[in-house]
C-alpha cells in the first residue's frame, strides 16, 4: 500500500509540474503562435490555439533591417560589461560583508534592500542629469553603469550569503599557510564559490539583457538601442504590427533561454548552497 500511494504521489506530483510549467510557458508559447501566423489570422475575431499557416515574413523583416543587429549589438555590449563588472564587484563587496565586522555593517545591508525598494524612476533621473553634466548622455557607457549600479546591491547580497555558508576556518588555514586575504580569497574561497559566482554573473546578465527603462531614459540615437528600447518602439500610437513586435520578442528571449540552458546547474547550485550553513 505504501509503494502504491508513494507511486502515485510520485505520478502527482511529475503531472502538476507539467501543467505548471505549461502555464508559465504559455505566455512564450503565445508570443511564438503569434510571430509565425499571417496578419489576418492575428487580427481574427476567433484566435485558435494552434496555427492555421505559418509565416516567417514578420522574421524575415527584421532579420533583413540592419537596424535590428544593431540592437543585438548594443544589448550583447551592455549585458557582457556589466555582468562582469557587477559581479567582480559583488564578489569583493559580498567576501567583506561576509568576514569583516565593523560598526555600521548591518546599515550598509539596509542601504543595499533601500536600493531595491525605491522606484527605478527615482534612479533613473538623478542619472540623467549626471550623464548629461558630465557628457555621457546617450551613450552606451551611460547605460552599463546605471545597469551595473543598480545590480551591484543583490548580487553582493548574493555573494555574501554564498560566503556566509563557507566556514570561516579556510581563511583562517590560509592565513597560517602564509597567504594574504586576498590571496586567501583567490586561491581558496573563489573555487569554492564557483557555484555562487556563476550564479551572480547570470542574474547580472539577464537583469542587463531585460533593462528598459535605464536604456528608454539614456539613449536617443536608434542604432544606439538596446533590444527593449527597440521592441518598445514598435509599439505604436495609432497602430501595433504585432505579428513583428512577437518575432522581436522572440528573437530577445532566445540568448537568454541558451544562457540559462547551459548555466542551469549553476544557477540552482548558487542560488540555493548560499541558504545551507556550512
Amino acid at each position: 500500500m505504501k509503494v502504491f500511494l508513494k507511486r502515485h504521489r510520485r505520478w502527482a506530483w511529475t503531472i502538476g509540474s507539467a501543467l505548471w510549467a505549461g502555464l508559465l510557458l504559455f505566455p512564450v508559447y503565445w508570443m511564438v503562435q503569434t510571430a509565425l501566423s499571417p496578419t489576418e489570422n492575428v487580427l481574427s475575431r476567433n484566435p485558435t490555439l494552434l496555427p492555421r499557416d505559418v509565416s516567417f515574413d514578420a522574421f524575415t523583416q527584421l532579420l533583413e533591417d540592419p537596424t535590428t543587429y544593431s540592437w543585438f549589438q548594443n544589448s550583447f555590449i551592455v549585458m557582457g560589461v556589466t555582468a562582469v563588472v557587477a559581479t567582480t564587484a559583488a564578489t569583493f563587496a559580498g567576501y567583506a560583508l561576509s568576514r569583516f565586522r565593523a560598526p555600521g555593517s548591518q546599515s550598509v545591508t539596509f542601504v543595499m534592500f533601500l536600493g531595491r525598494i525605491l522606484p527605478g524612476t527615482l534612479i533613473a533621473l538623478p542619472f540623467f542629469v549626471m550623464f548629461r553634466l558630465i557628457g555621457l548622455l546617450g551613450t552606451l557607457p551611460a547605460v552599463v553603469i546605471a545597469n551595473t549600479s543598480a545590480i551591484i546591491p543583490f548580487a553582493t547580497l548574493l555573494m555574501k550569503s554564498y560566503f556566509d555558508s563557507i566556514p570561516s576556518d579556510l581563511d583562517e588555514a590560509a592565513r597560517v599557510d602564509g597567504c594574504s586575504r586576498l590571496q586567501a580569497m583567490w586561491r581558496v574561497l573563489l573555487p569554492v564559490a564557483k557555484t555562487g559566482v556563476a550564479a551572480t554573473l547570470i542574474f547580472a546578465a539577464t537583469a542587463s539583457w531585460v533593462d528598459l527603462l535605464f536604456a528608454r531614459t539614456l539613449l536617443f540615437d536608434e542604432n544606439k538601442w538596446t533590444v527593449p528600447v527597440g521592441i518598445a518602439s514598435m509599439i505604436g500610437d495609432v497602430q501595433v504590427d504585432w505579428n513583428q513586435l512577437m518575432a522581436a520578442g522572440t528573437l530577445s528571449v532566445i540568448p537568454v533561454f541558451i544562457l540559462y540552458w547551459f548555466t542551469e546547474k549553476y544557477l540552482v547550485e548558487g542560488m540555493t548552497a548560499g541558504a545551507v550553513k556550512g
